[in-house]
């Protein structure tokens, strides 16, 4: 899909500098002709260099959004005889059909084995901390007889947090987020310290759940009861180790944990930007119950109130 809308980048450019060059050619009398092919070129211009950004920011609805604004552009284009636009946004809507595609924006695509093989280091993902992806180890050479070498599965385990430990609870919450340091507005969980953490677990106001990968802390969630629901907040992965399925184990027990407690509803907020975080939690069974626009001084942020309905 890049690879299209960037020869589509590159078409227009030379179409705009085909015009400036030949521009003692164009009616300039004609005031109407003249500003709607201004309008043209700009509205295209802008819609492809967006579509590229947000195919590479994995956002598929605002992309679905902008191919729509783009095949009515080129359908424009194709009544002034250029067919060639037309037929590469036919293209782009045909590729969001595919599994695939899907699988891209919602980062869960996981390469064919000959792609993997093809690679030689694999990268850690960056695309939101709670999207899965089964982790898969390649040998370094074939071994001599037909043998299979499964690599083993570590150990993992979640025990409940203490207030003993805010530091490793503070420390994954603060890999896992940095990420969001340059959003708009940044992410508040930035602003907490260690000592706001420690004094929330030993004060008892919330609590928090610790995943292990044998003897190493990797993710964590914490947590507070609400009337008769459990809200969970801060999921954090470390960037290490995500997509293993860690984010989808820790809302699993902290829904586990809700029901013991006699907790009716599990409850989280997702910004509404990072889609990757709202697909999971939807994929799990939780619906968009409340929406609300919080205004910070750097700035302002769509959140969305998801709930799950543990026992009736």
């Amino acid at each position: 899909m890049l690879m299209i809308l960037y020869f589509q980048l590159v078409m227009l450019i030379l179409g705009i500098g085909s015009t400036v060059v030949n521009w003692d050619q164009v009616d300039t009398s004609n005031q109407n002709a003249l500003s709607f092919m201004i309008q043209y070129y700009g509205i295209t211009l802008l819609t492809v260099i967006g579509m590229i950004f947000m195919v590479n920011r994995k956002r598929m609805i605002v992309t679905l959004l902008l191919t729509m604004l783009l095949l009515l552009s080129s359908v424009l284009s194709f009544l002034l005889g250029n067919p060639t636009q037309i037929l590469l946004t036919f293209v782009i809507i045909v590729l969001f059909l595919l599994r695939s595609t899907r699988q891209y924006f919602r980062g869960t695509y996981v390469a064919p084995p000959s792609a993997r093989n093809r690679t030689t280091a694999a990268a850690a993902p960056t695309d939101g901390e709670e999207v899965e992806k089964a982790a898969l180890a390649e040998p370094d050479e074939a071994p001599a007889e037909p043998l299979v070498k499964l690599k083993k599965e570590p150990e993992v385990h979640v025990r409940e947090a203490t207030p003993e430990d805010a530091d490793t609870v503070y420390s994954l919450m603060r890999m896992a987020f940095e990420e969001y340091r340059t959003a708009i507005p940044p992410s508040s969980a930035l602003d907490e310290t260690e000592e706001s953490v420690l004094e929330a677990l030993r004060s008892g106001s919330e609590s928090a759940a610790i995943l292990y990968e044998e003897d190493t802390a990797v993710a964590m969630v914490r947590y507070k009861y609400d009337g008769d629901a459990i809200y969970f907040f801060r999921l954090s992965v470390a960037p290490h180790r995500r997509r293993r399925g860690y984010a989808r184990q820790l809302v699993k027990w902290i829904e586990t944990h809700g029901i013991a407690k006699g907790k009716k509803i599990s409850r989280c907020k997702v910004r509404q930007s990072v889609q990757n975080n709202l697909v999971l939690y939807q994929n799990m069974g939780y619906e968009v119950v409340d929406q609300e626009l919080v205004v910070r001084p750097a700035g302002t942020v769509k959140a969305f109130t998801l709930e799950k309905k543990l026992w009736e």
